[in-house]
This record gives structure tokens, sequence and C-alpha cells, in this order.
């Protein structure tokens, strides 16, 4: 009996004896793979069409919610500087997490329950007198100018110069109510501060349903990306924060050495806008000039050397005193920043320009790293 083995009896020969069944079925196989390409190239339109429609439907959502996200961004930088300040006290003492957080919490709660109590009335006093002050330090300052003939020419070269005076008042009664605060910047300080006390306590919870929506071959990139965004953010809100420190005080004592009016709150403005890079400076020098103006101009003079002074001690002297760790942002792209976000989204997205540029430098050194730089490896996911 012939033997149909290692062939199927089925299978039909050659004339030289060699089976072709096999060849007709792998070029079947060939076919019905070539189909199932072409079906895949024939849908990539469809697919590039949704992807499309998917970007578009994410760029208005975030678009219509512009002020939400950075107001959340915002609570992720305090948040970060709380667990700057709980990771170095659980170093210094040896402390548990929740231990080091609930000690920090506590000396945060003390420092603004009893700044509040002893300074809060004198506070909210001084920077009602600044609304005040202001427009009529405005008003001086150009009745003073028109007694100088150079004042005059200069006030003759404007179609409008009689409306001067009242306008910059208007404006700087509306910048004096901002600076008071209103309803809507108290409520979202306080949105801040509690989501930032829930990253604070809990950021792995957060961050690892971010992991787990991930796909796995993409989770040591996200991994890496964030350690690097975390690592800039951190030293550049430590930096700014001593930076602003640094400025507002030595802002009031030099103010208060001058005999400016107001001293300890210009003190404060000042130490807030230093947290915004390149325009924060200039803009924290315009009030107290102003009521240094209206006194005379020598002590404007003066008040403005002592903020030319200040800055210069600050990026030359504090600056340099965290070189090896500060996030060193290049001013073009910090002010282009700035420029788009204050278009988007006004006054927070001026102010989260740098921090969020910070974080963007932080994610590009792990996704286009240099050529010379080393690869940063995250650790294993564990499911």
């Amino acid at each position: 009996m012939q033997s149909c083995k290692p062939f199927s009896c089925n299978d039909v020969l050659d004339e030289t004896g060699t089976p072709i069944a096999g060849e007709l079925y792998s070029d079947g196989v060939d076919e019905q793979r070539s189909t199932s390409t072409l079906n895949q190239i024939g849908n990539t339109p469809i697919a590039l069409l949704f992807l499309g429609i998917g970007l578009v439907v994410a760029l208005i959502l975030a678009w219509l919610t512009r002020v939400i996200l950075l107001l959340l961004f915002a609570a992720i930088v305090a948040a970060l500087l709380m667990t700057a300040m709980v990771d170095w006290l659980k170093a210094k003492l040896n402390l548990k997490q929740g231990v080091a957080f609930a000690l920090i919490l506590f000396a945060m709660t003390l420092i603004v329950v009893f700044t509040l109590w002893l300074s809060g009335p004198n506070i909210i006093g001084q920077f009602t007198n600044l609304q005040a002050d202001l427009p009529q330090a405005a008003h001086q300052l150009i009745v003073k100018a028109n007694g100088y003939g150079w004042g005059r020419w200069l006030m003759a070269q404007w179609s409008g110069y009689s409306q001067l005076s009242t306008s910059l008042g208007s404006a700087l009664t509306r910048i004096g109510g901002i600076v008071v605060s209103t309803a809507t910047v108290l409520a979202g300080l306080v949105l801040i501060a509690f989501l930032g006390l829930y990253l604070a306590a809990e950021p792995q919870v957060y961050f690892s349903g971010i992991q787990r929506a991930t796909p796995k071959r993409y989770r040591a990139t996200l991994n890496a990306c964030a350690e690097n965004a975390v690592r800039n953010l951190r030293w550049w809100v430590l930096s700014q924060m001593l930076s602003m420190t640094a400025v507002g005080i030595i802002v009031a004592l030099g103010l208060w050495a001058l005999g400016v009016p107001l001293a300890g709150t210009l003190g404060v403005i000042a130490a807030l806008l230093t947290f915004i890079p390149n325009i924060g400076p200039i803009l924290s020098v315009v009030p107290a000039a102003l009521l240094a103006l209206a006194i005379s101009p020598t002590k404007g003079l003066l008040t403005v050397m002592l903020f030319l002074l200040v800055h210069f001690l600050e990026g030359n002297v504090i600056t340099p005193l965290l070189e090896r760790r500060i996030v060193r942002l290049p001013p073009a792209l910090t002010m282009s920043a700035q420029l788009l976000l204050a278009v988007i989204a006004g006054p927070l997205g001026l102010a989260l320009a740098a921090p969020l540029t910070a974080a963007t430098l932080g994610i590009f050194e792990v996704l286009l790293p240099a050529e010379n730089a080393p690869v940063r490896v995250a650790p294993p996911i564990k499911d």
C-alpha cells in the first residue's frame, strides 16, 4: 500500500513528485494578508479623521476650561512646595511621611492664624490706603510736572493730556482694587490651597490613576517625564520663594529708611510680583515710585535706584547661591510664554507662565534629550 506520509493523499504532485498543494495554501494565506493590509490602508483616512476630530474636541475643551486647568496647575505648584518641606523635615528628623506632613500643616496653619490675628486689620487698612493714595499720587505728579518747562512741553505734545490725570487715576484705582483682592481672587486662592493640600497628602494616589490610563509600553517614559518635570518645578519654586523673601524684606526696609509711606505693603507687593520673572520687577516699582515722586523727585529717584539695586542683588548674588540646582529659564522663551498665556488666560496665565515653562522644559529634556545628555531610565512599574 502506498504511504500517504509525509504528504497528504490529497496533495497534488508535479512531474518530479513534489507536492504543490502547500504552495497553493501558502499563496492563499499571502493573499489574505495582503487583503488585510489593504483594508488597514483603506481605513487609514478614517482613523486620521477620527484622530483629527478628537484633537479638535480636546483643544476646544482645553480652551473652555483653560482657567480651571491653570488653577489645577497652580495647585500642583503649591503641592510641590509643600512636599519639598515635608521631605526635608522627614529627612532631618527621620519621621514618617504622614507625621512630617501633619507637622508642616500645623506649623503653616499657626503662622497664617497668628499673622491674620496680629496684623490682619493693619494689612487690610494699608492696602485700602494704597488704593486711595495711588490716584492722588498720580495727580500730584502731573501737577508737579506742569511746574517745569520740560513738563509743560511734554504735556503739550499729548493732545489729551488734560484727561491724563483722570485716566491714570482711574486705572490705578482699578489696579488697587485688584491688589486689595476680590471675592473671586479669594475663592481661587482657597481652591488652590485645598487642592494643593490634597495633592501633597497623597500624590501617588493621583499619579497612579494616570499611570493606569497609560499603555504599559509608555509608562517608563511617563515616569521619566513626570520625575524631570517635578524636579524642575520644585527647584524653580524653591528658588523663587527665596528670591521673593529676600526682595520683600530688602524693599520694605529700604522704603522705610527713605521715608516712603506704606513701606511694608509695598514690600509685600514687590515680593509677590517677584514670582513673575521679567515683568514682575518692572510692575513692582510703579506704585512705590509714584508714592515717592508725590513727596519729592529726589525720593522718587532714590526709590527707583533702590529697586534697581535690589533686583541686581537678586539676580547676581541670591540666585547664584542655587546655581547648581536652580532652573535657568531662557528669557526670550519665558517672555514669549508670558505674552501668549497673558492673552489666553489674563493675569493668571501671566503668573503661571514661568513655572509652566520650567515643567515643559523638564518634559522635553526626556523626550528630546541632548546628544551628550545621560539617558534617564525610570524604575519599573509594578502592576
